[in-house]
């Protein structure tokens, strides 16, 4: 287990402070894939690079399986390090050695032999779907095969964890999904630990178990991924969310109004869906049994995460008959799909 305790980094600058980390608290469980997202300036980096000492708390601890690694001389923090994998967002490969070399390094440098270290490259190539080019070099290679081989590199020690600083950035959607099914696959052959350092939701959804969403250095809200996507509770949290759905809130914003305005008696309803609900005809069930309301659909979305699927309706329900469009409403919350009625702004 991974603790973060009241840990904060200060940087002392010439006419002032900048506090980078401020007062975090974070537990990650063993073999768990847990996400860090926020936007540029948020802590995130600074906060995983004070896990593997490359950077100290002004205070708080870090412990990694009950270990204050802050109290660990500088042996013990070099073997500690060997337990930490890295990946970088722009690969930091050496572009003069081959990938089977680039791999090999960091066993070189531990000093392990030859042979040894060379037929561990190579099931490690194997192992991120780069056999067959051993001998190839960097400049030869795609993006998203040259991240392959930083992670094979990162995964050369045995690490226990692996930390994923922003290594999907750079790629395109397509390899992004590439990489992240790859994470996925790492996770559970080698049950590692994977901290997924991000500023992309959809990276979060995808392979991510639980998360934290960090802003000014703070952890302004943590959770299962499932509760944070269908509740989320900060703004900036549900500005994560909705850039993942493709929903412009501005966009939105207007439509509901102008549909307010233009049929004051009617209601904009969001509904949340977990699970097999996600998959259920649930407005063509409602129409038929209330057929004196109107429905429209205003935005919807359905996305897979680890656990299982959730989706988001936006509807405007309208009829003549005011019971009867509570009462459709009501059916709606009766079905335990979570439902919040919009209102105009």
């Amino acid at each position: 287990m991974i603790e973060f305790k009241q840990v904060s980094k200060k940087y002392h600058l010439s006419n002032s402070e900048l506090t980078a980390v401020n007062n975090v608290n974070l537990k990650i469980d063993d073999g768990q894939i847990f996400g860090i997202i926020g936007y540029s300036g948020a802590g995130k980096s600074t906060l995983v690079r004070m896990l593997n000492g490359i950077e100290t708390p002004s205070s708080g601890e870090i412990l990694i399986n009950g270990k204050n690694i802050l109290k660990q001389n500088n042996h013990d923090l070099r073997e500690e390090r060997k337990k930490i994998g890295m990946i970088f967002q722009h690969f930091n490969l050496l572009w003069s050695r081959t990938i089977i070399q680039n791999v090999e390094l960091p066993l070189e440098i531990a000093g392990v032999k030859k042979e040894q270290r060379h037929q561990k490259a190579l099931n490690l190539v194997k192992l991120v779907g780069l056999e067959g080019r051993e001998n190839d070099y960097p400049s030869e290679l795609s993006g998203g095969q040259k991240q392959r081989v930083g992670i094979a590199r990162a995964l050369a020690n045995d690490p226990e964890i692996l930390i994923s600083d922003e290594a999907t950035s750079a790629l395109d959607p397509q390899t992004t999904d590439e990489i992240l099914d790859l994470l996925l696959d790492i996770n559970k052959k080698l049950n590692l630990t994977i901290l997924l350092i991000t500023h992309e939701m959809h990276a979060i959804r995808k392979v991510a178990e639980q998360v934290a969403v960090m802003e000014k250095g703070q952890v302004v809200e943590q959770g299962n991924v499932v509760n944070i996507f269908n509740n989320p509770q900060k703004e900036i949290t549900k500005r994560f969310v909705n850039e993942d759905s493709n929903v412009n809130a501005d966009d939105l914003n207007s439509t509901v109004n102008n549909l307010i305005k233009e049929y004051p008696n009617g209601i904009i309803v969001k509904l949340t869906f977990n699970g097999d609900k996600a998959q259920k005809p649930i407005i063509s069930q409602l129409l038929r049994k209330f057929n004196s309301v109107d429905i429209s659909i205003l935005e919807g979305s359905i996305h897979q995460i680890q656990g299982g699927s959730i989706g988001s309706l936006i509807i405007h329900l309208q009829s003549k008959n005011a019971e009867e469009q509570q009462a459709a409403l009501n059916y709606l919350k009766s079905l335990k799909i979570e439902t919040e009625v919009i209102s105009h702004e």
